[in-house]
């Protein structure tokens, strides 16, 4: 993006002082994101040309209109983003979230029609099956979500109520929704937008209960779009954010669907109903696997829009004269800094650790051939890995964007600042596709089988030893050394009390587990951490532009130094790995860096290479003109369409007519 005359003087500063190569350090993002250099170029084509042919939601007033208006545009648009996708033949999945920039924040009505509906039937469908349906797609203006949640349950799988019993002599399966807790709730797109669902339910032949399985149902007429008769939906009503997305509540009454129409890749029902299950059970969750090992991303794209606005907003907005009378850029006072930092730091954290376990799960995908031949190790590896990142990305981004927001101070809270929709969207993140505090305790039972195996969890890369010879790892080493050092000593403490409260105290092993599930969410954050920490170092490495390099391992540095002494100093001082003295040397350390920081932080967020339709932000726009788009949005409020608001006729004055009245009296 090139810069004009109309672009705020301290912002063209700011790009002018940076020391980073900001067009390398975009290409060196674009081509970890999109694979290779010609997928990011040709990426970028279509987003340039998709906002130029889908006016985006940042020049719609959208954050000014009410709940249906919101759901009306956003689907609209999503209707125009699937014409341009299949226009333009666009299969990469990433390259179409990039050219759903137009959306903002909002979410495309059908994103889970791209994510889990479609992985569903190329996973979990058999060859027959996924052939069929992906025509049957092709024809057909097919929507489809993903039903798994409940009112009673969400992430515990087993316990979902709704049945799929198997009729004989019709050859169908029977859907149900048998109790009040059984009715789907929460799918997004549900409750007024798609015509087809994956739904899981609970197999059941002869009254044998044979597990969940993945059933195709079609929810709504491809004619007329109404309901199929034997399905109640609805929208489940305002929420706190996604205004726009109809997350719905479905009730089945005895809907019957062809047995075809169970998805039979690795278990299937035969016509005289004969259960076969073909390999493992825990394959079923390969689907799954796809869909939260993305979600660290879509984090990443988050923490990067907040940060975005609130670094250019804190070099935009002056505030305290000096001595000269010079008012300063709120971005130079340190605790300004030490807040807006440590979240940008986070920011290419995740970016890369996120980036990490894409490509480790494309690979073991390619390998196992599309998770067919997975073995149960690499499984429960990837299932480890994927909960405990999705847990602690979604939980810093929840916590530095409430942080971004309050550096922005009063006009953070504005709608158009473009925060509050980050916030809705990290907390929403927080539980869907499992809670954050379920997902760490997940990956803490992997770890400790891997303690009772006595095999070490942690990953290392492919030409890591390279990396060992490197100056960039010497840099680090005694960072690496201090965590590792630190998830050993926890682990073997909460290894250490489990099996004295078991087989010394007489408890039980599930309450056992509970005694300590404080502690097990420790180890997996270390864990997780670790995994991290390799993942960026490893990215720091691969740049070899060196002023770039320099940036981004001072950029990792700070992110250690603020997760030692604002996340895990206890640990570290309880376990004796640090002493006070040495965590405040890491203090004083973190502190210098900020400044160094400081001269490349708006390079940083330019290099996410995010348009003004991304961040739809009077605050954080590339050109810096915050005021006039904050008073241009406030001219737009629907509250300002006329001069005199009804309630002056209906309320005011009949109230001041009784009040002369009064006087009268």
């Amino acid at each position: 993006m090139t810069e004009n005359k109309l672009v705020n003087p301290d912002l063209a500063n700011e790009r002018q002082n940076a020391l980073i190569d900001v067009d390398e350090m975009k290409s060196f993002i674009g081509e970890m994101l999109y694979f290779n250099q010609e997928n990011y170029r040709s990426a970028m084509k279509y987003r340039d040309l998709m906002v130029k042919t889908i006016k985006p939601i940042s020049e719609e007033n959208f954050y000014n209109l009410d709940r249906d208006e919101k759901y009306q545009m956003i689907f609209k648009k999503s209707l125009e983003l699937w014409e341009f996708v299949n226009e333009n033949k666009i299969e990469n999945q990433m390259s179409i979230y990039s050219i759903g920039s137009v959306f903002g924040l909002e979410k495309i009505l059908f994103n889970l029609h791209f994510t889990m509906f479609r992985d569903a039937l190329n996973v979990w469908g058999n060859s027959e099956q996924s052939a069929y349906w992906q025509k049957f797609l092709s024809e057909n203006a097919v929507f489809g979500t993903y039903v798994q949640t409940e009112l009673g349950h969400g992430t515990y799988l087993r316990g979902l109520e709704t049945t799929a019993n198997y009729d004989k002599s019709s050859q169908e399966f029977v859907i149900d929704s048998p109790t009040l807790t059984s009715i789907k709730f929460w799918p997004g797109g549900a409750g007024k937008s798609c015509n087809f669902a994956i739904v899981m339910a609970k197999l059941i032949i002869d009254e044998v209960d044979h597990g969940i399985h993945a059933f195709v149902v079609q929810l709504r007429s491809l004619i007329d779009h109404k309901v199929v008769p034997g399905i109640e939906i609805g929208d489940i009503g305002r929420k706190f954010g996604f205004d726009a997305t109809d997350n719905g509540y479905v009730k089945f009454d005895n809907l019957r669907i062809p047995r075809n129409n169970m998805l039979m890749q690795f278990a299937e029902v035969s016509s005289d109903g004969q259960f076969t299950r073909k390999g493992s059970e825990l394959l079923m969750y390969a689907a799954m696997l796809l869909m939260r090992g993305n979600l660290p991303l879509v984090g990443a794209f988050y923490l990067s829009i907040s940060s975005t606005i609130s670094i250019r907003y804190s070099c935009v907005r002056r505030q305290t004269a000096d001595s000269n009378g010079v008012e300063q850029q709120i971005i130079n006072y340190q605790t300004q800094q030490i807040r807006l930092f440590p979240a940008l730091a986070s920011t290419y954290a995740t970016l890369f650790s996120s980036l990490n376990l894409r490509e480790i799960l494309i690979k073991i995908q390619k390998k196992s051939d599309n998770f067919k031949n997975i073995s149960p190790d690499e499984l429960a590896k990837l299932h480890a890995l994927s909960s405990g990142l999705k847990s602690l990305v979604f939980s810093d981004c929840l916590k530095f964007a409430q942080s971004n927001r309050l550096c922005c101070g009063g006009h953070g809270y504005s709608a158009s600042s473009g925060l509050s929709q980050i916030i809705q969207e990290a907390d929403a993140a927080c539980t869907y596709e499992g809670d954050n505090v379920v997902l760490l305790l997940q990956t803490a039972r992997y770890l400790l089988k891997c303690a009772q195996k006595g095999i070490s969890p942690h990953l290392e890369f492919n030409d890591f030893n390279d990396l060992k010879k490197s100056e960039i790892y010497k840099k680090f080493a005694y960072y690496m050394e201090i965590f590792h050092k630190l998830y050993q000593e926890l682990s073997d403490e909460v290894t250490g009390k489990l099996f004295k409260l078991v087989k010394e105290d007489g408890m039980s092993p599930l309450d056992a587990w509970n005694s300590c599930s404080f502690q097990l969410t420790d180890i997996a954050r270390i864990y997780i951490e670790i995994f991290i920490l390799n993942s960026n170092l490893w990215c720091v490495y691969k740049n070899r532009v060196i002023e770039n390099q320099k940036a981004l391992a001072d950029l990792m540095e700070l992110y250690i130094l603020y997760s030692v002494t604002n996340n895990y100093c206890g640990n570290f001082l309880r376990m004796s790995i640090l002493n006070p003295g040495e965590v405040n040397q890491m203090r004083e350390r973190m502190l210098d860096l900020l400044p160094k920081i400081r001269q490349n932080a708006v390079a940083f967020v330019d290099s996410f290479d995010l348009l003004d339709s991304n961040l739809c932000s009077s605050l954080g726009a590339y050109d810096g003109r915050v005021y006039e788009r904050l008073l241009d949005f406030a001219r737009k409020s629907q509250f300002n369409q006329k001069e005199v608001h009804d309630v002056f006729h209906k309320y005011l004055k009949p109230f001041a007519q009784r009040q002369k009245l009064m006087a009268k009296l």
